[in-house]
């Protein structure tokens, strides 16, 4: 994916950059769902297959993610041209893998589903287009997992169910600015006081809509896609230290230097999951 990832901002540490290859585990579950599908459509011949419309049920899933990121440098900081308010867009994709559980029940002749998930999403965005002429500027976003709470109606259609959904969702979010400078050692090292590194849990809404349909016996799959919006956060670059201390950007702004990000994510899965019984 060629993103910086995990650079540490530490003062006169070089920073470093990494490509960031698909881990050997996404291979693995893209492998096992792959292979639970084929056996599962296989069985579909010998099996009586069941369609469960008020039963617990669990699963798992996987499938690409796009994240979307828009970093706004409020203050006009970055680059060799700084313009207060300018947005830059990058993305990334990967292939998140999780757990799901929930419930399919009957509202009077309505038929509801309310259902759980997480994922471990370690995805990674970053942007070198914050000084493309330097490239001494990087703003990077990762999200390391997700989780949602969602309700839903199911319409069936034959052994097919058409359903849409909408709800809460959480995010554990990484969000970091580099700025390099030439160090003393001759390398580019992180100027601690014009970056930031931030940790945080979001809060936000998310809405899906897909197909599912039974395989054998009390085994269903389900091709589904999401679409997450956790909303926009602020940050800060202290800026109290060096020749330009106490004014960010053309506009000699007070410290510290402002920005504002903004991540969206839209996942497409396959879910596989078992009925667990009336």
């Amino acid at each position: 994916m060629g993103c910086l990832r995990k650079t540490q901002i530490t003062d006169g540490i070089p920073a470093t950059q990494s490509a960031s290859p698909r881990p050997a585990r996404v291979r693995c579950v893209r492998f096992v769902l792959a292979l639970a599908l084929v056996s599962l459509i296989a069985a579909s011949g010998t099996a009586q297959a069941q369609d469960n419309t008020t039963a617990f049920y669990i699963g798992a899933f996987s499938g690409p993610g796009v994240l979307d990121v828009q970093t706004t440098d409020i203050d006009g900081f970055t680059g060799s041209q700084g313009v207060p308010g300018q947005s830059f867009e990058y993305d990334d994709t990967g292939f998140p893998a999780g757990i799901v559980a929930g419930r399919h029940f009957q509202l009077g002749n309505l038929p509801i589903r309310v259902e759980l998930d997480g994922a471990l999403v370690g995805l990674p965005s970053a942007s070198r287009q914050m000084d493309p002429v330097g490239l001494d500027e990087t703003a990077t976003s990762e999200w390391r997992w997700v989780g949602t709470a969602r309700i839903g109606v199911r319409k069936p259609l034959g052994r097919v169910g058409v359903f849409l959904d909408g709800g809460v969702a959480f995010a554990g979010i990484s969000n970091s600015f580099i700025d390099l400078d030439p160090g003393t050692n001759g390398q580019m090292d992180v100027d601690i006081d014009d970056s930031f590194d931030d940790q945080l849990t979001r809060v936000g809404w998310v809405v899906g809509t897909g197909i599912e349909m039974p395989v054998a016996g009390a085994w269903n799959i389900r091709f589904e896609g999401l679409y997450l919006d956790t909303g926009e956060t602020g940050h800060q670059a202290p800026n109290r230290l060096g020749v330009n201390a106490g004014t960010c950007g053309p506009a000699g702004l007070p410290s510290p230097c402002r920005y504002d990000i903004d991540h969206r994510f839209a996942f497409l899965r396959l879910v596989i999951f078992r009925s667990l019984g009336g």
